[in-house]
This record gives structure tokens, sequence and C-alpha cells, in this order.
């Protein structure tokens, strides 16, 4: 039986690693050596581990994960891992061994270690292993789901339909997401990074790696703390989500700041 790979987890969300941590887990040829949730802490880890194989987000605070390539003495294997697929060209100009979307499947993940065990052993088998991940890449965005419209959510005994169009806005808190509608919250059964995924991109816009707001009740946008932003929505309560420095542009692009 080969060695198990040594592998570092390196993602923002304390949720999105301990996912991939567990599934990790479950395989038993990967040992998790160490985790981070940023490019700065993950650069240090990298160098003092020596690790096999780092598992990457793309997205993150203050640098995104391309920028620990060049911050690093040690070449691990990479994965990155993102909710996007539009960094895949970029991920395999820097000589990544896969490129998984979120949310993916234990046997997804499986296909990755295993090409990342091929590359590690071989790595003139790097060229032909990206040309299988870009086909792998090209059937996901065929199988992708169809856009969430409605979702139900359970009140007592009874499965409430919600539309997502009357969503002001989604968020996370207590590991739990809710839908915020113009007078309650509803637990969902999605992870952030599914409805991202799922949502009209059109309409919702992922503002901080804990919320997602639906544009058409977006009423203001005010400067914050240390180069954040508060988006103040429509409703009543004229609430307010938290705008990331990272998404501030894109957001302030789509609203046409």
């Amino acid at each position: 039986m080969s060695p198990a790979l040594r592998a570092l987890v390196v993602d923002d969300e304390p949720l999105a690693r301990a996912r991939l941590k567990r599934m990790l887990g479950a395989r038993g040829d990967v040992q998790v050596v160490g985790e981070a949730g940023s490019v700065a802490d993950a650069a240090s880890l990298v160098d003092e581990l020596a690790p096999d194989l780092v598992f990457l987000d793309v997205q993150m605070p203050g640098e995104e994960g391309f920028a620990l390539i060049d911050r690093v003495r040690h070449r691990p294997a990479i994965v990155f891992v993102t909710a996007f697929d539009h960094y895949a060209v970029r991920a395999f100009e820097a000589n990544a061994v896969d490129y998984l979307m979120k949310p993916f499947r234990p046997e997804r993940l499986a296909a990755a270690v295993e090409r990342a065990r091929v590359v590690l052993a071989r790595p003139d088998e790097l060229a032909r292993q990206l040309q299988q991940v870009l086909a792998t890449l090209a059937a996901a965005r065929a199988d992708r789901s169809e856009t969430l419209e409605r979702f139900t959510v359970r009140i007592g005994q009874k499965q409430l339909i919600v539309k997502a169009d009357e969503v002001l806005w989604f968020g996370a808190e207590d590991k739990l997401v809710f839908a915020a509608t113009g007078n309650d919250r509803h637990y969902v059964n999605f992870t952030l990074d599914e409805l991202e995924q799922r949502l009209a991109p059109a309409r919702f816009a992922r503002v901080h790696r804990s919320a997602i707001v639906n544009l058409d009740h977006a009423a203001a946008l005010r400067p914050g703390f240390a180069g954040t932003w508060r988006l103040q929505l429509d409703d009543d309560a004229r609430t307010e989500v938290p705008v990331s420095r990272s998404r501030a542009r894109s957001l302030k692009e789509r609203l046409g700041a």
C-alpha cells in the first residue's frame, strides 16, 4: 500500500476546511498535517511542514490563493478548490494538478488525490493529467444544476415553499445558513457555496464569506471599518449586510458605483 500523502488545507471558511478534512480523513490515504485560513498563515506552514499536497482556495481575504505559490520555497502538488470555474486556466498556468469545484463529491476528491499521487511520482505526467481535468470541468459545467428558483423550509410539521426572489439575503450563523425574507428568517439545507453556484447570478451576489445578497433589494452602500463596507437593504428594518474588502470592488461594479 502506498504511503499516505501529507496534506495542508487552506481556506478562509472554517466550515469549508472542516468539511474537506472530514472527507480526507474518511479516505485513509491522506494525512492532514495542518490548516490555514489565509495565504500569510499558509506560507510559513508550507515551508515548515513540507506537505506533499496543498488544497488551496482561490478567493481569500488579503491575498488570492495564487499568491502562495510565489511565497514558498517548498513545492507541493497544488489542488485549487473554489466555487468558480473561471480561474481554471490561471490555475493550470500555475502548474496545479487539479481544480475542484465546490461543492464536490467524494469520488471527485478521490480523483484529485490520485492525480496528485501520479504527478508526484512522475512529474512528466502533469500535461496529460491537465487534459483530463479540463475535460472533467467541461462535464461539470454541462451537469450543473439549474438555477434555484424556489426551495422548501420546515416550520413545525409543515413544508413552506419560499421563492428565491423573495429572499433579501442569505447569511450564516452558528454553522447554520438562513434565508432572510421581509419578515422572517428560515434555515435552509444549503451551504453558502452551494447557493452561490445555484442562485441566479444576475440577481444574487456573494458579498462576504458569510453573506449573499439579493441585489434587487440593495438600497445604499456605506463605508465601514478598515476598507470594509455595509450594504443597506430596502426592507423596513433597513438591514445592513457586511461587505468584505476582497469583494467590494466587484460589488461596486455590479451596482454601477
